[in-house]
């Protein structure tokens, strides 16, 4: 599993984060340490404007399986964003028992 040559320093982060949905997204999220989910965030953030470049050039439907991959780390970015900048916690505080589940999910082509 591998990504395009030029985002291979993030392949470290490919087993963990390349999940099919939200919900898998979410569940990797939980199961995380704070310093994993800061890992994982700076090295997106630091190269999120390139990713982005680079994934724009091409159709959904042009994607190869290395895009997807690299799109579904993307993906990963949201889900843990608000873990590291609003709650500091991969967990939401003070929700209880709560869980939500993601009905409707955008899937790649392919």
């Amino acid at each position: 599993m591998s990504l395009p040559e030029r985002f291979s320093e993030l392949e470290t982060y490919v087993e963990k984060w390349d999940q099919p949905d939200y919900n898998a997204r979410y569940a990797v999220r939980l199961a995380s340490s704070m310093e994993e989910l800061r890992d994982f965030y700076a090295a997106m953030l630091e190269r999120a404007e390139d990713i982005k470049s680079y994934l724009d050039r091409k159709s959904f439907d042009q994607y190869q399986d290395e895009d997807r991959r690299l799109a579904r780390l993307m993906f990963a970015v949201s889900v843990v964003g608000p873990a590291v900048d609003i709650y500091r916690s991969p967990v939401v505080p003070d929700s209880g028992a709560t869980s939500f589940e993601m009905v409707l999910d955008v899937e790649l082509p392919g």
